[in-house]
């Protein structure tokens, strides 16, 4: 069986116990007790030993241990646990369909790097604490590290050590280099299965170039996230971001060991229940699915509109779907989220988020070619497509690009916010602007379009020109 694999796989060689623990995922001490077969293994692990051989475990291959379920317990190796800042997920709803994918590629297919995408709020940071939690017994030890604050990478590594160091009992001697703290962990990571959480990656991602490029002074990251995916190991760093990391880009694939889930919204039955969650609500579903729906399940979103519907409207449902008819549904805390994103935008990228708030409807990349003014911007439209959608600002459908509706929301704000004080700024007797600008909003962009469908020009004059 295995001396089949190793001729087949290994060249004849035969396997070491590390290329075992890759193959099987399991630990290198349950490795070294099944070939010696002198200590106790449970039957979990003989059954994901042989099927990683395509074989499988007859109840005469093994026999009934007499030692009680909790000396058995004794015996397992000592899972150890550092969650960090991780928030509490003692509320969470659905996701199931996303958490069965994500143990299929951590448990099942031994995925060393997965990626978790999606625009703020989405619930990336709960959903990989709930994963977490759900396949901690897979692990020997788990650390859950925060980037909010944009560790540099020796100050994470030196975090991490502490922890992994402790756990396997080894020299607490600290490298003093970031290449040696960089191989240590690397070394870490093959003697244990260990599963790191690195939440809130786009603080380290820079701004204003192209997306997935490290701020000066953490380009570090690339080259971690390079060994974590290429290197032989059997452990797990699950990433969280806003933005999809350069190398997470580079070698993420259905074959590779290396995957990313771009995280849509919760579903309306899933959002129902976060909903309800936060008291008692008066309105007909069709219209809970309606206010779910103009959120596109955000969760964020969610928990503020059900808070302000039970504090402003008295939980009556179809007073706040009046408001959000009009456009001017947007709290400050989305606003915010969205605005630390845009923040981030290249020149061209905010023209083609700003054309999709004006047209309100899915464009194509040839109609947003033909409405984008300067012949660069052309040149780099479908480069600032891609970047978008790693950014998760845009969604595709059928080759055409659109807003979610709080998004879209917010760009309107932002376009009626910025003509306003553009208008302040221009000399109306010369026609010109009296304090120069490198992108002229009125020069650029129309408020309001003659060709555009009527009820878009009707909803182009109420929430742009009549603001």
């Amino acid at each position: 069986m295995m001396r089949a694999a190793e001729i087949e796989r290994n060249g004849g060689q035969y396997f070491t116990q590390e290329q075992l623990s890759e193959y099987t995922g399991l630990s290198l001490n349950t490795i070294a007790r099944i070939l010696k077969q002198e200590q106790t293994v449970d039957k979990r692990s003989l059954v994901r030993f042989l099927q990683a051989f395509d074989s499988q475990l007859l109840k005469e291959d093994y026999t009934q241990s007499v030692c009680s379920p909790k000396n058995l317990e004794v015996r397992q190796p000592n899972q150890q646990q550092d969650w960090g800042e991780a928030t509490d997920v003692a509320v969470f709803y659905g996701r199931e369909a996303e958490l069965l994918q994500l143990q299929q590629w951590i448990v099942q297919e031994h995925c060393r790097l997965v990626a978790l995408l999606g625009i703020g709020g989405i619930g990336k940071s709960a959903l990989a604490v709930k994963l977490a939690q759900q396949i901690q017994s897979e692990f020997e030890i788990v650390v859950w590290r925060s980037l909010q604050n944009a560790p540099s990478l020796e100050e994470l590594l030196t975090s991490v050590l502490q922890v992994l160091l402790r756990v396997q009992d080894k020299d607490m001697v600290m490298p003093t280099n970031l290449t040696g703290k960089l191989s240590k962990l690397m070394e870490s990571l093959r003697s244990s299965r260990c599963l790191l959480i690195l939440d809130n990656a786009e603080t380290i991602l820079s701004s204003g170039s192209r997306v997935g490029q490290y701020r000066t002074g953490y380009e570090d990251y690339g080259k971690f996230l390079r060994c974590i995916g290429e290197s032989l190991h059997h452990s797990c760093v699950i990433l969280t971001s806003r933005e999809k990391p350069r190398e997470i880009t580079l070698l993420d694939g259905k074959k590779s060991r290396v995957r990313s889930l771009q995280l849509p919204g919760l579903r309306p039955s899933e959002a129902q229940h976060l909903f309800h969650h936060k008291g008692d609500f008066t309105g007909r579903d069709a219209e809970l699915n309606t206010l779910i729906e103009h959120y596109q399940g955000n969760p964020l979103a969610l928990k503020l509109v059900a808070a302000a519907t039970l504090e402003i409207f008295n939980g009556k449902i179809a007073e706040v779907l009046q408001y959000v008819k009009q456009g001017i549904l947007v709290f400050d805390d989305i606003r915010d989220l969205l605005q630390q994103q845009c923040e981030r935008l290249s020149v061209i990228e905010q023209e083609v988020m700003l054309w999709l708030a004006i047209n309100r409807e899915p464009m194509s990349m040839s109609e947003l070619a033909q409405e984008i003014v300067t012949a660069a911007s052309k040149q780099k439209l479908p480069e600032a497509l891609a970047s978008l959608s790693r950014r998760s600002l845009i969604e595709k459908s059928a080759e055409r690009f659109s807003l979610q509706p709080v998004v879209m929301e917010y760009f309107t704000e932002r376009l009626v916010e910025q003509t306003c004080e553009e208008i302040k700024k221009w000399d109306l007797e010369n026609r010109e602007l009296l304090v120069s600008s490198s992108t002229p909003l009125l020069e650029n962009y129309p408020l309001m379009q003659a060709t555009a469908k009527d009820y878009v020009r009707e909803t182009q004059k109420r929430l742009i020109v009549n603001h």
